[in-house]
């Protein structure tokens, strides 16, 4: 007996930090796009979806994880994989005050309490891609569902952020770029 799951993660909500991202974001999939700089990511998030999302992807950190758990419907999953917000960025990331403020946020990250999960009916889920160079049996797996997917066209849609390509003799400014906080997808440097 085959048990097939079908996940209805509608409507798919981005979150871009500029207007300058908001078509990027429409053409990667989105039905809803939210521009933090010029709307309330809150009011709008719940504005798209009254009964909270099924999914919260949230790669933010302490300014944003405790709200996306709150938005997350019955059954909902909150799935962390960054913490921008909470990292020195640029070139202040040497600087003690900097690291002082870090120390500082990381005391007021929110904590989950199993309980209160289990009678909201919500999970959290963590993991941190840094790690998975140990995971290659997993990885490879992961690697190879989507290309099945894409080989036999299921409705599956699978679309990609930009690749930066940048020469070996400009990885100063790819690095600047990362630290910037306003990269968007994958920078690629070539030899």
């Amino acid at each position: 007996m085959t048990i097939k799951f079908i996940f209805h993660l509608k409507p798919i909500v981005g979150v871009v930090g500029s207007s300058a991202k908001v078509t990027e974001a429409y053409d990667l999939g989105c039905d809803v796009v939210i521009d933090k700089s010029t709307q309330n990511l809150w009011q709008q998030a719940e504005a798209s979806a009254p009964n909270g999302y099924s999914t919260i992807m949230d790669a933010n950190g302490v300014s944003t994880l405790q709200q996306s758990y709150q938005h997350l419907a019955p059954t909902g999953r909150l799935i962390v994989f960054g913490f921008h917000t909470n990292l020195p960025m640029g070139c202040h990331m040497l600087s003690p005050l900097q690291w002082i403020k870090m120390v500082r946020k990381m005391s007021s990250m929110p904590k989950f309490d199993p309980m209160d999960m289990t009678v909201d009916n919500r999970s959290v889920l963590a993991f941190n891609l840094s790690f998975f160079a140990d995971e290659a049996d997993m990885v490879s797996q992961l690697f190879d569902q989507i290309v099945k997917w894409l080989q036999q066209q299921t409705p599956v849609v699978l679309r990609c952020p930009k690749i930066i390509t940048m020469p070996l003799d400009k990885i100063d400014k790819a690095h600047e770029l990362i630290q910037s906080g306003k990269s968007i997808g994958k920078i690629v440097i070539t030899t």
